[in-house]
């Protein structure tokens, strides 16, 4: 008698927090459509990358493990791209000093030196590399800028949002708080 109350305790439990997860679920999704975000079905592990900053330092996607990263891909010639970074700029101010990093990756063609000033004339602080043979935007299968990925504190690519949009919206800040607590 002993045993079958422990398993019919366990089997509740366990029934219970499928419900939880599939809850938990349900809500996350809602949230990347709220955000604007495509969620991705099959999570693949975010390919490694190294490239230059705006001060010839070379910075490797894994050095960010454990953090929430956001991947935005732009350039200084992209007039929706442009429009988009005082957000950028805003949502990492806002989340900097937590487990998140945003990484604007620069496909402009050999032009660092128009890159940094723009960056500079903008006080934009949000770390900045750079790929002007686009190796990393080919790697991340990306078609058009701006183009951001989100990648989960485990390595997946969890999301990609196609086209500017205020970064500083309330359900892009909700789904990357929640995205941190995980």
């Amino acid at each position: 008698m002993f045993f079958l109350r422990k398993f019919i305790f366990f089997l509740i439990l366990l029934v219970l927090l499928l419900d939880f997860s599939s809850q938990s679920e349900a809500i996350h999704e809602d949230l990347f459509i709220k955000a604007k975000i495509i969620p991705v079905k099959h999570i693949k592990k975010a390919p490694n990358f190294k490239l230059e900053d705006l001060y010839g330092k070379e910075v490797e996607l894994h050095s960010f493990k454990g953090k929430v990263i956001l991947l935005i891909f732009w350039a200084t010639w992209c007039g929706p791209c442009k429009k988009e970074m005082p957000s950028m700029e805003a949502l990492y101010q806002q989340l900097k000093h937590q487990d998140f990093i945003l990484l604007g990756i620069s496909v402009d063609y050999e032009r660092k030196g128009k890159v940094k000033e723009f960056i500079e004339k903008n006080g934009f602080s949000f770390p900045i590399l750079l790929d002007p043979k686009l190796q990393v935007y080919y790697l991340y299968e990306i078609e058009v800028i701006p183009t951001a990925i989100l990648i989960d504190k485990q390595g997946g690519i969890i999301g990609k949002a196609v086209g500017p949009r205020d970064w500083t919206a309330s359900e892009v800040v909700s789904l990357i708080d929640l995205l941190i607590k995980q």
